[in-house]
């Protein structure tokens, strides 16, 4: 294959998620590799080595910038589009660009299978981490001449991304990433500042609360009850800058969001607090060790926005004690943790 068009749209995590399966692509083909994504999240495709092209899709106002999209993608000729999103719209994101044969994932949803000329096959039994999936996918379309499937695929092994980073500076710096868009992901906020407080307190370090423009004002909450050790740049970075403060970092402690899945892409070490969400399908991927959870709650992981029980047991029951050994451990460059 000469030319490949990925398709991966959003969100921030499930675009993290896809970069195994990408560069994984790339090795296998070493075809000259192009993305759509949403214009949101250009910039950050962009900092993926061995992407040649990045176009976005206008998901927001497709009929005003449709043509504007179809002109542009339509300046080249693929041999394979490959669609990792598996909806509608992002298969007619593919499907508007000129292609010899266009593949998307088993599990594809709103009909989006139609569009395609071929699909992976669903293995048995219980879906499998997001990573794995999309794997899955790429070793239909470019199996390994080798054998041996995705699962060769190192783990560990991360795809180099480029991202302006912040000035060096003195002493240990952890990135705190507490928010999400759900309630039943997020820790307590006094729980994350007891973490800042101690991290700062009793190993030295700078803490960073990073975040989107809707987490200022929490995130300045958080700050103010952390301390003098902690900035509060929620809201103040551009994508690119953020991940370029989470590169920095010598570890982030953080909910399943999109932040945390780009460290763990990046490979900073982690501490993975997770609630209502499966981390056997949506954790940390390269660093499956990293998660800490509760089984307070038997429902768990329930992948509810909103808690049945109506007390988030998952989440306000695990100690800031437990994390803060966890983050001990990882800063000292330990593996073992509590979980």
């Amino acid at each position: 294959m000469k030319k490949i068009l990925v398709v991966k749209l959003s969100s921030l995590g499930d675009i993290a998620h896809a970069l195994p399966a990408v560069a994984l692509l790339k090795e296998r083909t070493r075809a000259a590799l192009d993305w759509v994504t949403q214009p949101e999240y250009v910039e950050l495709v962009r900092a993926c080595e061995g992407v040649r092209n990045v176009f976005a899709f206008p998901r927001r106002h497709f009929w005003r910038d449709a043509a504007e999209y179809w002109r542009t993608v339509r300046g080249e000729e693929y041999d394979l589009v490959v669609d990792l999103q598996g909806l509608m719209k992002s298969a007619v994101a593919g499907r508007m660009a000129r292609a010899k044969w266009r593949a998307g994932p088993a599990w594809a949803r709103e009909g989006a299978g139609w569009l395609y000329d071929a699909q992976d096959s669903m293995p048995e039994g219980p879906r499998r981490h997001a990573c794995e999936e999309l794997l899955d996918l790429v070793d239909t379309v470019a199996p390994s001449p080798e054998g041996g499937g995705p699962d060769a695929w190192p783990r560990g092994q991360v795809m180099p991304l480029h991202f302006p980073e912040p000035p060096k500076e003195e002493g240990k710096m952890v990135a705190l990433t507490p928010f999400s868009r759900w309630a039943t992901k997020d820790w307590p906020g006094e729980r994350f500042a007891e973490v800042g407080r101690r991290l700062a307190a009793e190993c030295g370090c700078r803490i960073r609360i990073l975040g989107g423009p809707g987490d200022r004002e929490k995130g300045a909450q958080l700050a103010e009850a952390i301390g003098a050790a902690a900035e509060n740049l929620c809201g103040k970075t551009t994508l690119p800058e953020l991940m370029g403060h989470l590169k920095a970092a010598d570890l982030v402690v953080g909910v399943d969001s999109g932040p945390l899945h780009w460290a763990d892409a990046m490979g900073v070490p982690l501490v993975a607090v997770y609630g209502a969400t499966d981390p056997v399908r949506t954790g940390p991927w390269h660093q499956p060790d990293s998660v800490v959870t509760c089984d307070a709650c038997k429902r768990r992981p329930c992948h509810s926005r909103t808690c049945a029980e109506g007390g988030l047991a998952c989440l306000n029951g695990l100690a800031a004690e437990t994390v803060c050994r966890a983050a001990a451990a990882r800063l000292s460059g330990s593996q073992g943790q509590d979980s």
